[in-house]
């Protein structure tokens, strides 16, 4: 999955903690699981929170929090 196919939220917040190579380092299915669950979030601020839950872990090499 390339930047241009990434929610802009998430593109965004991978390029600001510098976390695009740790996502790009997470396997096809991890990345389809993540996006699913932050296109789950039913409010803004939940959908907030699991991009930068997403965008954070990938910083450090791990997997988002429900996938740990």
């Amino acid at each position: 999955m390339d930047q241009a196919e990434l929610p802009e939220d998430l593109a965004q917040a991978l390029e600001e903690t510098g976390a695009q190579a740790g996502w790009d380092g997470y396997s096809a299915e991890l990345r389809e699981d993540a996006l699913a669950w932050i296109d789950s979030a039913r409010t803004t601020t939940a959908r907030s929170k699991r991009v930068d839950d997403v965008a954070r872990f990938a910083g450090k090499g791990m997997p988002p929090t429900p996938f740990q």
